[in-house]
C-alpha cells in the first residue's frame, strides 16, 4: 500500500550502540520523504516483551545484539513479529549477511552510515513491499481455500499432464488422477469428444477463449455427466488450460423427471390447474381449454372463479375450504361454465402444495368432465322414479315422499291427505279410440290434477288410470273434502283431443293422517278402499274412509 507524503511512520529500532542509534535517528529526522516516530530496544529481549506488532509500522534491528548475533537474530525477530517488514543494519563489510537476512524474509537491509534519503525510502518500501505481500498471501490463500472446498472439480494442465487436482476432482474422478495421468496429455484421457478437442486446441496455442459444454468424461474413469469449463492460461511461459467440472448428473435426472412430468401434464386427458398461493392460475393442460373453452392466454393470472356457474352458495365453499386448510386437499362435484356458456358439473380434486417453511405454496386441481355421466345417472334415477308416460312420480316415488311427509308430520304435529283417485269412463274411450288416444288423454288428466293442488304437493300415477294425491299440511277433513270437489271439478271438463272430445269423471278415496293411517302401507289401503266405496255410490264423487261401511 503507498504511504503519503505525510504519513507518520512509527519505527521500531532494535540497537544496543547508542551511537548508531543517534545517527539513525539524526538521518530520519533529516528525511523529508516521510516523518518518522523512533521507539529505541538495546536488545532482543527488550523489543519482544515492550513492543506489541500493532504499535509499529516497521523494525529495524542490528544483528549484533547483547543476547542475539548473525542469522539466528534475524530468525527472532522474523519469527517475534510476523507481521511488521524487517529491515536489518549491516556494517559496510557485512553485505552478504545482509542478503542472506533477505532472502530469510527481511525486507532490505542497511549499510550503517547510508545516506539519510537511502534511509528513509529503504524503510518506506519496505513497509510498502510487505503490503503487498501480505495482501498477495492473503489473496492466495482465499483463492486456494475456496479452491479446496469448491464443490466443483478444479485441474490444471500442460501440455505435460496434470499439475493440480482439487479434493473435488479426486473424488469425481475416484482417485487422484494426478497419478493416473500425470505424464500424459490429459485432454482425451480425462476428456472426450468436443470438450478434449477444445483443451487440446487451447494446449497447442490454437485457441484462448474460455469455453463451456456438457459431456461425459472419458470412460475410463466414469460415465458421470458433467458441465466442462475451459479457461486458458499460461504456465511456466506455456499454454496451459484450467479445467473446470462440474457434476449435473442429479440436474440431468431432475430435468428428465421434469420433461416427463411436463409431458404427462400436457398429455393427460383430464383438465388439470396449477395456482400459486393466491390462487391464480400459472399453468393450465390443454386438456382443460378442450373442457372449458378458455385457452391458456386467456386464463393465466385469473383464479379459477372464471368458471363459476353461480350454481353453489357460500356455505359449499366454506366447507371445500375449511377442507383444504384442515387437510390439505378436497374432493367433490362442481358446476361450471363454459366459454360458451353452457354449464357443465365436474369432479375435482384439489390438493395444497406447501413450501419448506410450510406455508402454502400452490393449488393443484385435477378434474374431470362428468356432465354425460351425470345426465345419463340422472335419467336412470328419473326412469326409476316416474313415470314414463306422464312424467308424475311412480308408486316407489310416492312411497318415499310418503315417508317423508309421515315424519314431518309427527314431528310438526300436522296433518295430511292421501287421495286415491280412479278415472270413471276411461276404458271405453282407450278401447274406442286406441291406446294412442288414451296416453294422451291419461296425459292431459295428469296436467289438470297437477294443477289443482299445490306444486308442495304429490301428484303420482300408480299405473293404468289410477293416480295418487298426496297433501301435506291438512287442518281438517273438510280441507281435504274441499280439495277433492277441486279435482273433481277439474275432471268434469270435457278433454278436447283431436276431433274426439272425451268425457270422464272420478272416484276419490280419502285418508287421513294420523287418523286414518300412521304407515305408507296403511294411508293407501284405507284410501284405496274408501275409493271403492265412493264407485258404488254412484261414481264422479269422493268418499273419506271414516264413512265407509264395509262388511
Amino acid at each position: 500500500m503507498p504511504l503519503d507524503r505525510n504519513d507518520r511512520i512509527r519505527v521500531l529500532l532494535i540497537e544496543d550502540n547508542p551511537g548508531d542509534a543517534r545517527l539513525f535517528r539524526l538521518a530520519l529526522s533529516e528525511a523529508e520523504e516521510a516523518r518518522f516516530t523512533v521507539t529505541q530496544a538495546n536488545c532482543l529481549a527488550e523489543a519482544v516483551e515492550a513492543a506489541a506488532p500493532a504499535d509499529f509500522d516497521v523494525v529495524v534491528t542490528d544483528l549484533s545484539l547483547p543476547d542475539s548475533y548473525g542469522m539466528a537474530t534475524v530468525d527472532q525477530v522474523v519469527k517475534a513479529f510476523p507481521t511488521l517488514p524487517v529491515v536489518v543494519l549491516t556494517g559496510l563489510s557485512d553485505a552478504e549477511t545482509g542478503l542472506q537476512a533477505v532472502q530469510a524474509g527481511c525486507q532490505d537491509y542497511l549499510v550503517k552510515g547510508a545516506a539519510d534519503a537511502l534511509i528513509s525510502r529503504t524503510l518506506r518500501y519496505a513497509i510498502e513491499r510487505k503490503a503487498t505481500e501480505t495482501a498477495l498471501r492473503e489473496s492466495e490463500e482465499r483463492f486456494r481455500a475456496l479452491v479446496e472446498v469448491s464443490p466443483d472439480a478444479i485441474l490444471l494442465a500442460t501440455q505435460e499432464g496434470l499439475t493440480f487436482a482439487n479434493p473435488a476432482a479426486i473424488a469425481l474422478c475416484g482417485g487422484d488422477p494426478l497419478s493416473g495421468i500425470k505424464d500424459s496429455c490429459p485432454c482425451h484421457v480425462l476428456l472426450q469428444g468436443p470438450a478434449a478437442d477444445a483443451a487440446r486446441a487451447i494446449l497447442d496455442g490454437k485457441s484462448n477463449e474460455t469455453i463451456r459444454l456438457e459431456t461425459r468424461l472419458a470412460e475410463s474413469l466414469c460415465k458421470t455427466e458433467v458441465e466442462v469449463t475451459l479457461v486458458p492460461l499460461t504456465h511456466g511461459g506455456s499454454p496451459a488450460v484450467q479445467i473446470i467440472l462440474r457434476d449435473i448428473t442429479a440436474r440431468r435426472e431432475v430435468e428428465r423427471k421434469q420433461q416427463l412430468t411436463a409431458a404427462l401434464f400436457q398429455t393427460t386427458s383430464e383438465p388439470l390447474m396449477i395456482t400459486d398461493a393466491q390462487e391464480k392460475l400459472l399453468a393450465v393442460n390443454p386438456a382443460f381449454t378442450a373442457v372449458t373453452g378458455y385457452s391458456a392466454a386467456e386464463v393465466l393470472g385469473k383464479t379459477p372463479r372464471v368458471l363459476s356457474s353461480g350454481r353453489h352458495t357460500k356455505e359449499f365453499y366454506d366447507e371445500m375450504w375449511q377442507s383444504l386448510s384442515q387437510e390439505g386437499h378436497w374432493n367433490g362435484e362442481m358446476w361450471n361454465r363454459r366459454k360458451n356458456g353452457e354449464v357443465y358439473v365436474q369432479r375435482l380434486s384439489v390438493s395444497v402444495i406447501y413450501d419448506e417453511a410450510g406455508q402454502v405454496a400452490n393449488y393443484v386441481g385435477v378434474a374431470s368432465d362428468i356432465t354425460d355421466q351425470k345426465r345419463e345417472s340422472e335419467q336412470i334415477l328419473h326412469r326409476a322414479n316416474y313415470d314414463a308416460l306422464t312424467g308424475l312420480p311412480n308408486r316407489l316415488l310416492l312411497s318415499d315422499r310418503l315417508v317423508q311427509a309421515l315424519t314431518k308430520m309427527a314431528r310438526q304435529k300436522d296433518g295430511l291427505a292421501l287421495m286415491f283417485i280412479d278415472l270413471d269412463g276411461f276404458k271405453p274411450i282407450n278401447d274406442t279410440y286406441g291406446h294412442l288416444l288414451g296416453d294422451q288423454l291419461l296425459q292431459r288428466v295428469a296436467e289438470r290434477l297437477c294443477g289443482s293442488v299445490r306444486e308442495s304437493d304429490t301428484v303420482a300415477r300408480l299405473g293404468g288410470d289410477e293416480f295418487v294425491i298426496l297433501v301435506s299440511d291438512i287442518r281438517s277433513a273438510d280441507h281435504a273434502c274441499q280439495i277433492a270437489d277441486k279435482v273433481l271439478l277439474s275432471l268434469s271438463t270435457p278433454f278436447l283431443l283431436g276431433d274426439v272430445t272425451a268425457h270422464i269423471s272420478g272416484s276419490i278415496g280419502i285418508a287421513l293422517s294420523p287418523q286414518h293411517g300412521t304407515t305408507p302401507e296403511g294411508l293407501l289401503d284405507a284410501a284405496d278402499r274408501a275409493m271403492y266405496q265412493a264407485k258404488r255410490q254412484g261414481k264422479g264423487r269422493w268418499q273419506l274412509h271414516e264413512e265407509t261401511l264395509f262388511a
